[in-house]
């Protein structure tokens, strides 16, 4: 069976630089047969994933962060033949692991692959592009997103503190001017038209390694979560942060949350969006569905 290991030496401050002799040594001790490629470019996991499946690979390992892991999945499903994912988490947040049974433990990681048993776990889809396993956030989500993918590339002390950059850096926006956008969200054939701050559309829980934003949310029910953030003052974003890190916000009267299968998000002007922290070019009109059970994941 063949295996290909997909390595972003840059993920989580060049967590893997670190991680990949003794991942090697660990395959090589159980006799696991692999091969490895590495990434050298946004996007190129996406290249090396799709080249591997279409060769016939069985089993893709992610080694790197959230994003890698979402790369490889646009990969896989735009592939002919679409081999399983695995995961060796070595990344700053490690968000989608925690919605899964996959351990942050290396020598249990690289188990659970070797041993290849498999659980079929649905995806979300962008405007028929983009794939994803975890949460997508509209609005001030995908803001606080690229500051702090900015504060992470320019402030290497970051690297130490991993998880809380996303912390740190929804409370610098919160200190400036607190946009909010005018949407008309159609989720199944129900219809909401608010003023927002943010939506979370979550197949995962948990986003920017510290915040439960979809604490109900399911890998294999079918459904997205969607949690709407109407527009607030300061005041109460500040109250509401710790709620959405510890996953209490869905009673405080500002949250709304459905679920449903499809969700079509309509707005006057162009609005940006980001998945496993990666920012999407921003689009006045997001459609976005559940894929049932659409990805083989190698789990204990």
């Amino acid at each position: 069976m063949k295996t290909e290991l997909i390595i972003n030496q840059t993920a989580g401050g060049g967590k893997p630089k670190k991680l990949v002799p003794e991942i090697f040594n660990i395959f090589d001790s159980m006799n696991f047969p692999y091969h490895a490629s590495w990434t050298t470019s946004p996007g190129k996991a996406t290249d090396l994933a799709r080249q591997s499946a279409d060769n016939g690979t069985e089993r893709i390992v992610s080694i790197g962060g959230d994003g890698t892991i979402n790369e490889i999945i646009n990969g896989i499903l735009t592939a002919k033949n679409q081999p399983s994912l695995g995961i060796i988490p070595a990344g700053w947040a490690n968000d989608f692991i925690k919605s899964t049974s996959i351990p942050n433990d290396i020598y249990q990681a690289c188990r659970i692959i070797k041993e290849g048993k498999t659980k079929k776990i649905d995806l979300g889809l962008i405007n028929q592009r983009t794939y994803f396993a975890n949460v997508c956030g509209i609005g001030f989500d995908a803001e606080i997103t690229a500051l702090a993918n900015q504060i992470k590339t320019h402030h290497p002390i970051w690297k130490s503190l991993s998880t809380y950059v996303y912390v740190f850096a929804a409370i610098r926006k919160l200190l400036s001017p607190i946009p909010s956008f005018q949407l008309k969200i159609t989720i199944d054939n129900r219809v909401i038209e608010k003023e927002v701050l943010f939506l979370a559309i979550g197949n995962g829980r948990v986003e920017g390694g510290k915040f439960n934003i979809a604490p109900e949310a399911d890998i294999d029910d079918g459904l997205l979560d969607v949690w709407i953030i109407q527009k607030m003052t300061r005041k109460r974003c500040l109250w509401l942060l710790p709620k959405a890190i510890k996953g209490t916000h869905k009673d405080a009267p500002e949250v709304n949350f459905f679920r449903g299968k499809n969700i079509l998000i309509e707005a006057s002007e162009p609005i940006t969006a980001q998945v496993a922290g990666e920012i999407l070019i921003p689009q006045k009109k997001y459609q976005i569905e559940i894929l049932p059970k659409k990805l083989k994941l190698l789990t204990p």
